[in-house]
């Protein structure tokens, strides 16, 4: 009886101290932790202090090597810097710069004049060097390089960069000017053609011909010498019946044969 009592004088005595203990930490626990709290922030406060650099926490050291670089560049600009910028300029503005020297140039001045000077030799060619008629006859289908004109042959609209006098089958074909024959040809399209050099950028072409047998190439011809006659071997005039197909080219693109031709024709 007597032990029973003792033990549970015990275990009374245990709760009591653990209840007290309790009672202790849940008045006095809070004030412990804030001390421990404000410990912690001094240490750490005094080691952030001791720091040779005395960086403060959290800056970004690369904002501080840009700053510096960017100090760098303007207060000392180095001599390659300098000479780059007299170097690197664009083509196209330095032959702006350049243009107005080019403007007082006399050799642009003699450029400039020369097409005033062919257009004049071109008109001189024209007056002087009249051309006979190549075949009497009566015109068909005229010059047309900027319109169309009717080919019965080919039953189309088209251009045509010569002019058809049409003539009795076998009528003599002249030469309207005196010059060298350089092409003599049988071509599938045109017939046989017959083409004439006058000089100074000047040529006359002959085509649906009769024959090609009384004038060759390198031969010399007046002005009015026989060079063939009037044939249907063209198959594109076949329609057409027979005619003389004339050509002028100056300078190397055909031209309108009635610049040339007499004005009584």
């Amino acid at each position: 009886m007597s032990y029973n009592n003792n033990n549970n004088h015990n275990n009374d005595d245990k709760k009591k101290g653990k209840k007290t203990l309790y009672q202790f930490l849940d008045k006095e626990g809070f004030y412990i932790i804030l001390f421990l709290c404000v410990c912690i922030v001094a240490v750490t406060a005094i080691w952030v202090s001791n720091q040779d650099d005395g960086q403060i926490i959290g800056e970004n050291p690369s904002d501080q090597l840009e700053d510096l670089n960017e100090t760098t560049l303007v207060d000392e600009p180095s001599e390659e810097d300098e000479t780059s910028e007299t170097v690197v300029i664009p083509k196209s503005e330095q032959e702006d710069v350049a243009a107005p020297e080019k403007e007082e140039d006399p050799a642009k001045e003699e450029q400039e004049v020369e097409p005033e000077a062919d257009e004049e030799t071109a008109t001189n060619i024209r007056e002087i060097r009249t051309m006979l008629m190549p075949v009497m006859g009566q015109y068909g289908l005229p010059y047309a390089d900027d319109k169309l004109v009717y080919h019965k042959t080919l039953e189309q609209w088209s251009t045509h960069r010569g002019v058809d006098i049409q003539a009795d089958e076998g009528s003599p074909v002249r030469a309207a000017l005196e010059g060298e024959v350089i092409e003599v040809v049988n071509d599938t399209v045109m017939g046989i053609t017959i083409t004439i050099d006058h000089g100074d950028e000047l040529l006359t072409r002959y085509s649906n011909l009769s024959t090609d047998a009384m004038v060759k190439i390198g031969d010399q011809v007046s002005k009015g010498q026989i060079i063939s006659g009037v044939g249907r071997t063209a198959s594109v005039k076949s329609e057409e019946g027979p005619l003389l197909h004339f050509q002028v080219i100056y300078d190397g693109r055909t031209v309108n044969p009635m610049e040339y031709l007499p004005a009584n024709s």
